[in-house]
């Protein structure tokens, strides 16, 4: 099988290098620049739309939001039984539909983590895809992350909560390294601590389960320094501000 990718920006890359290996990657780009980049980097490249939809059997458009409109026109009447993968922000399926003419659609939203192979993506099909299709599409794109299927209602949630998330992330890491330095390290030594200690919590959550709370109670002991640290993030509310952080951010996905 052989999948086209129309667009080579970071996310186009990304998906791009975390899929090599696993099935054929075609590339095309308007940007001449970005064709030989790709090429470059051992992917086939096409050098029109044509070639690229006459090679491919699933297409994923990864351009930007106000290329996309025009791009999907031009492809209505032209894909046949193709699989069109969207990563295209705020696009609806209906709305693929209507500018492509076709239902054979997967709508997918990740993260900048792609960037390393570590996206966090939530995806839904549209109707006219199979079961086998569906099955085929998350045994393909496991490579680039974690997959996550939901009602496309949810679509805009789940861009405040891990499409923006990893922005509050580096605020934190960040906020962390400042802390860091006040008490003597380094900047740089003291982020290199903060990262590995976050990946190494995740880690131990992800691996070993249970509630983050419980965790907290385990890490915390009875008079000790933690404890005084938790006592001084429940005073400022700090759950709350990371909820209603998420909530404003999910209020202006649905705006956009």
């Amino acid at each position: 099988m052989v999948l086209g990718i129309i667009g080579y920006g970071n996310m186009g890359e990304s998906f791009a290098k975390a899929l090599k290996g696993h099935v054929e990657v075609l590339v095309y780009d308007v940007s001449e620049e970005k064709r030989s980049k790709a090429l470059s980097e051992g992917f086939g490249v096409a050098s029109d739309l044509e070639f690229l939809l006459k090679n491919s059997n699933w297409l994923l458009v990864a351009v930007k939001p106000k290329d996309v409109e025009r791009l999907l026109e031009s492809l209505r009447g032209k894909l046949d039984q193709r699989i069109l993968i969207s990563l295209v922000a705020g696009l609806s399926l209906e709305r693929i539909r209507e500018l492509s003419g076709t239902s054979r659609v997967i709508r997918l939203m990740p993260n900048i983590n792609a960037l390393v192979g570590k996206a966090v993506i939530a995806f839904v099909c549209g109707e006219a895809i199979e079961e086998g299709e569906r099955e085929k599409f998350i045994s393909l794109f496991s490579h680039c992350g974690s997959l996550y299927e939901l009602e496309e209602s949810l679509f805009d949630a789940f861009t405040a909560l891990a499409g923006s998330g990893p922005a509050f992330v580096f605020s934190f890491i960040h906020a962390l390294s400042l802390a860091g330095v006040l008490e003597g390290f380094p900047y740089e030594k003291a982020k290199a601590i903060a990262i590995d200690m976050v990946l190494g919590s995740c880690e131990l959550l992800k691996r070993l389960g249970g509630n983050p709370e419980e965790w907290i109670t385990r890490v915390a002991s009875p008079g000790g320094t933690t404890i005084e640290g938790i006592k001084v993030l429940e005073e400022r509310g700090f759950k709350g501000i990371i909820m209603e952080c998420v909530q404003k951010t999910s209020e202006k996905a649905k705006k956009l």
